[in-house]
Order: structure tokens, then C-alpha cells, then sequence
């Protein structure tokens, strides 16, 4: 069953954390890179790093914040802000993002949302919107942090959106940002039912039962949070505990880290300057409880795993979960480093034929197919995975390595998923399952010797593989009434849709049984 996201939305500026209300009043809450871990920590489905300056220099320091967060946490990011270009969207994926936000020049030119699309595929890109209530019921679409008008309509405009290619929308409500009291249902309910794919609300939560409300009448995806979370009002963990006590589909995690939490709580709203000295004072305080998974330097002519980098590939977070197992792994990138790897790994974020292109511009197909025929392990994760199939239907017709013989296809639209239209991109955390048909091989004898039946994983696709053979498919989740194909294995090659790097404790057992099934 796929879940409702619960996530923790990050405003950066100057290399901080920071918190309004409104956009205004803003406040340092401490540095990205432990708060992130923390939230980690708590059970977070999903992090959001907004930059609020939205220049050329901030975006880096982004990129850095986002890139040392990788290192340590393993769950899924979105990223944006000052957004203008394609190279820009590959630079924040190649930094570790799963989807990368546009707002403001999107607005002056939204074939800019197809040209992404088209490039790294619907389901990495996310359009942005800040919405303010107008006369009449209305509502407007901002930018600059809800300062400037855009005279577009936001329900339009997010429909717009969808038609040119985003995979998902992020609403924010400017009037209740940052106040507590409470999500712009008037808002949502505008938007959930005009929309067909996966929608991210955020803006004025104050307590559980806003996100109780939100899911329960409104056909979101994902409620973002800021205040509550980062003023320690609740606990992450805590939160999903309630949900689901209350039949509600969420992720259920345990906190690892011991947050003391006071929802009554009261914070001067006047003295900035007293919050932020505060907030930095217990910063040092807070480094001390967390995990940061940093490595030593690796002689990187002395590794196991080579990590296949082709252009248009997340390659952060794979690296830095394999190197958390204590693996020795390297990026490969010619002929000459694929056939000295003892194993190699295809991750993957973006469109089909724009990976395979990625392959055939460095000469890297038939030194791949050289490996595999060798009996070399490799593993796909994503479209990494859809790219060993023989071939694949998204935008055209496009030849695959033919690793595994099969095909990928879309996923049938207007199909259900428990009660609800079925979203397409696939976007979120969904339970593995083993297959009703083919061999179903027990997973003792697979890379999920150590998964549970019913393990949440992370997804975002809009596309799946289909195996000729039904005895190579040896997980399945359901989603819009159909059982799909996300764990496969064809000899020494296996393929899982998901990401197990953004898919916490769980995805690293699996990196681990597939490291351990190889003699890595």
C-alpha cells in the first residue's frame, strides 16, 4: 500500500536554516546538515530544501549543504530554488537530489517544465507553487518568496503544469505559512481535485490533527512541515505512531534519537535575535547525537563496486550508502574501469533514452555486456534497472542493454489505488510484496534474505519493467490495481525499481544481501 509522505520542509538562506511566517520574520533554527540528520533520525519520509535567496551563489552553497547531507542520511530529497536551466536540474540530481522544485522561471517560460521532463523524466521534476487567497475565493500563484505577483491563477497554473510534464506540485499557502493554525483546506481541496498527479501541501500545520484532516478529505500525497518539527513541538515519530493508530496510511517509524517535545510550547514571535542566538548556542550540543556516516579517504585505484556514472545519474547517494556498509566502491566511467570492476552498479534518475544515449556517448554498452556475460554481479537501481530490459516505450521506442529479457511500460492511467485515481508518476513509500505469480522464489534465496514481507521502499517512476520470463520477478508492489514488477534477477543480474539508497535501514540491508550474495 503506498503511503501518505510526511515531510520536513528545510528554507535555507546564507547557509542556514531559517523560519518566517509568511516568508517574513525570518529566524536562523540552526545548520542544514544536523537538522537534516536529525529528522533522518525520526522517521522523516522525505526532506525539502528550498533556497530562498535563489541566486547563482547560494545554489552552490546548496548544492554542498545537499551533498554532505547525502553522506548521511538515506532518504529522499527534493531541491530548489533559482532554477533556470536543464544543466542546473542535472547539477542538483548529480548533488544528491531525487526531484529538483522550479517556481519563478517556469512562470516566464513553462516549456522550461517539458524540456526537463523530456530530459530526466516527469517524475524529477516538481513545480513549485506559492499560492495567496484573493477576492472571490481565487487564488494567485507568487514568487520570490510569495513576494511577487505572477497574475496566474494557482489552480490553473498547477493543471499547466501537469499538461507540460511535472510529476508532482508542491502548494505552499503563504497566508499560513509559518502560523500554526492550521493547512488552507479552501486551497487543497482546489487544487487535489483538479489535479492527476502527486501533490505535496505545506504551509501552517500546527498540529496532528491538520495532517489527520489533510489525508483523511483531500487526496494529497504529502504534507510538508516546518515550524512544529523544527520549535520541537512533536516528534516525527510520534506523529506517524498517531496516524496510523487512527487507520491512516503512513509510514510507521521509530525515532533513534530522543527529542523532548513540548506541543504547548510558547516562543517569543518578536525577539529574533533571542531565538536565533539560542538556536545557535545548542547547535554544537545537537552535532553530538548525530550520525554523520563520514568516511576516510579510499585509494581509488583499489576498489570492489564501480558505480556506473553516465551523465544523467544520482551517483552521491549510491556511493555513500555502499561506502556506509564499509565497501570499497568508486565511480567508473570509461571502458577501462568498467572491466576492472569485480561489480558494477547502474543508478539511475531521469529518462530512458537520454541514459542510454549517456552510455553510448562514453562507449560503455558493450563493456557492460562483456562484464554480465562474464558472470560479473551487477545491480540497476531505477532507471538503471529499466535500462537492462530489452527495450522501453517512453517517449518513442528505444533499444535497452537486454540484460533481461522484457520490456517497460507506462502505467495504465485512470486506473484506482485504494479508493483514489492512480497517480502517475509513482511517487512515495510503497510495500514490497512477493509475487502471486511465476516462480516466487522464496527471498531467503535473494538480495532480500534480510527484508520483511510488506517493507516500506521508496519509488519514483512512471514507468516499470516487464519480464518475459514471470519466474525472474522476485518482488511486486501494487499500485492503481495493478501488480507490478520492482525486485528482478536473471543470473548474476539483478534489478530493483525503488531507490535503496533513499529507502533507509531497509534499502541497506538490501544493498548488504546483494553485496553478500556476490562475495563483496
Amino acid at each position: 500500500m503506498k503511503k501518505v509522505r510526511i515531510i520536513v520542509r528545510l528554507d535555507i538562506k546564507g547557509g542556514n536554516v531559517i523560519k518566517g511566517i509568511q516568508f517574513e520574520c525570518l529566524r536562523v533554527m540552526g545548520k542544514p546538515g544536523t537538522m537534516a540528520a536529525q529528522y533522518y533520525l525520526q522517521g522523516a519520509d522525505e526532506l525539502v530544501y528550498l533556497d530562498t535567496v535563489a541566486n547563482l551563489y547560494q545554489r552552490q552553497k546548496l548544492i554542498d549543504i545537499v551533498r554532505h547531507a547525502s553522506e548521511s542520511i538515506h532518504i529522499p530529497f527534493t531541491i530548489g530554488g533559482g532554477v533556470r536551466s536543464v544543466d542546473d536540474v542535472r547539477e542538483l540530481l548529480k548533488a544528491g537530489a531525487d526531484k529538483v522544485a522550479i517556481n519563478t522561471e517556469v512562470t516566464k517560460n513553462p516549456r522550461f517544465i517539458k524540456e526537463a521532463a523530456e530530459m530526466f523524466g516527469s517524475q524529477c521534476i516538481v513545480a513549485s507553487i506559492e499560492a495567496k487567497r484573493k477576492a472571490g475565493g481565487k487564488y494567485e500563484a507568487y514568487v520570490d518568496n510569495g513576494r511577487q505577483p505572477t497574475g496566474l491563477d494557482a489552480v490553473e497554473w498547477a493543471l499547466e503544469a501537469e499538461r507540460l510534464g511535472a510529476g508532482e506540485i508542491l502548494l505552499t499557502s503563504v497566508d499560513m505559512d509559518g502560523t500554526e493554525r492550521g493547512l488552507d483546506f479552501d486551497l487543497i481541496k482546489a487544487v487535489s481535485e483538479a489535479l492527476s498527479i502527486s501533490l505535496v501541501v505545506s504551509g501552517g500545520v500546527g498540529g496532528i490533527e491538520d495532517f489527520e484532516e489533510c489525508i483523511t478529505k483531500y487526496n494529497v500525497d504529502g504534507v510538508a512541515a516546518a515550524s512544529i518539527f523544527h520549535y520541537n513541538k512533536y516528534n516525527l515519530a510520534d506523529v506517524k505512531d498517531r496516524l496510523v493508530d487512527r487507520g491512516l496510511a503512513v509510514r510507521r517509524t521509530s525515532s533513534k534519537v530522543n527529542v523532548s517535545t513540548d506541543a504547548q510550547q510558547e516562543y517569543d514571535i518578536e525577539n529574533y535575535n533571542k531565538f536565533t542566538l539560542n538556536q545557535l548556542e545548542d547547535e554544537e550540543m545537537r552535532v553530538e547525537n548525530v550520525y554523520y556516516g563520514i568516511k576516510e579517504e579510499k585509494d581509488v585505484d583499489d576498489f570492489d563496486i564501480g558505480v556506473i556514472n553516465y551523465g544523467i545519474n544520482n551517483l552521491k547517494s549510491v556511493l555513500t550508502a555502499f561506502e556506509r556498509l564499509g565497501k570499497r566502491v568508486h565511480c567508473v566511467d570509461t571502458p577501462e574501469d568498467i572491466l576492472a570492476s569485480k561489480c558494477l552498479v547502474m543508478p539511475g534518475v531521469g529518462a530512458f533514452k537520454e541514459g542510454m544515449a549517456g552510455l553510448a556517448a562514453k562507449r560503455l554498452i558493450e563493456p557492460i555486456k562483456e562484464k554480465v556475460a562474464s558472470g560479473t554481479p551487477m545491480l540497476g537501481i531505477c532507471l538503471g534497472m529499466q535500462m537492462f530490459f530489452s527495450e522501453s516505450g517512453e517517449f518513442g521506442l528505444h533499444k535497452g542493454l537486454g540484460l533481461i529479457p522484457g520490456k517497460v511500460v507506462s502505467f495504465m492511467a485512470g486506473g484506482e489505488a485504494y479508493g483514489r485515481k492512480c497517480k502517475i508518476p509513482h511517487i512515495g513509500w510503497n510495500e514490497l510484496t512477493v509475487p502471486s505469480f511465476g516462480k516466487a522464489s522464496h527471498w531467503e534465496e535473494t538480495v532480500l534474505k534480510d527484508i520483511e514481507e510488506r517493507s516500506n521502499v521508496y519509488f519514483v517512476h512512471s514507468f516499470y519493467a516487464v519480464p518475459d520470463n514471470p519466474e525472474n520477478v522476485i518482488a511486486t508492489v501494487e499500485y492503481g490495481g495493478q501488480e507490478v514488477c520492482v525486485v528482478a534477477q536473471h543470473g548474476n543480474v539483478t534489478a530493483m525499481q525503488f531507490h535503496p539508497e533513499k529507502s533507509g535501514e531497509v534499502g541497506l540491508k538490501m544493498l548488504k544481501g546483494f553485496c553478500d550474495r556476490n562475495g563483496m
